[in-house]
């Protein structure tokens, strides 16, 4: 059964461009508030291009970055360093932050945009890549979807109960 239809059932008519907003919108509220074994559900993973850098805009809660240590290697776990040694992640005189293909680093600051950037070292290449894990919210269609992808099946109901609250909200505005 759509997502419509559980909705209607709970609430009467609305429109499907507020229930898809209201949908979309409860599942990106609801993975916020999960516990770490249900956000995991909710994983995705985003290359990291030759230019090492990631917009972090419209993306969800970093889990974790890897990247590849050699030419056909195996992945690294990056670790996280402040972003105020960033400069000090190439200098090899540094014990502490400087990067390596078999301990590399990110760290996340801004960028001349003002958006929230992630910076990977060493500068990943195309046969030594980098993958960012991260949450990814999903965008739910009322009309045809009946499940939400990424996304824990126990617990898709709150969506569900989340917009047809949203559309109650909005019948007493009326």
């Amino acid at each position: 059964m759509a997502f419509d239809t559980q909705i209607q059932a709970l609430t009467g008519t609305a429109t499907d461009s507020e229930m898809d907003q209201w949908l979309t919108d409860g599942a990106k509220e609801i993975i916020n508030i999960l516990p770490p074994k249900l956000k995991a559900k909710c994983a995705t993973a985003t290359g990291v291009g030759t230019d090492s850098v990631v917009d972090l805009d419209g993306i969800g809660e970093i889990l974790y970055v890897t990247r590849e240590n050699a030419d056909s290697g195996y992945y690294t776990p990056c670790r996280e360093i402040p972003s105020m040694f960033a400069g000090r992640a190439t200098d090899s005189s540094d014990l502490m932050f400087y990067a390596t293909a078999t301990d590399p680093v990110y760290w996340i600051d801004g960028d001349t945009s003002g958006a929230a950037t992630l910076y990977v070292k060493p500068t990943p290449t195309t046969n030594q890549p980098a993958i960012l894990h991260h949450i990814g919210y999903p965008t739910v269609d009322a009309d045809s979807d009946s499940t939400i992808a990424n996304f824990p099946d126990e617990a898709e109901y709150l969506v569900v109960l989340y917009a047809a609250c949203k559309v109650l909200h909005n019948k007493m505005n009326e």
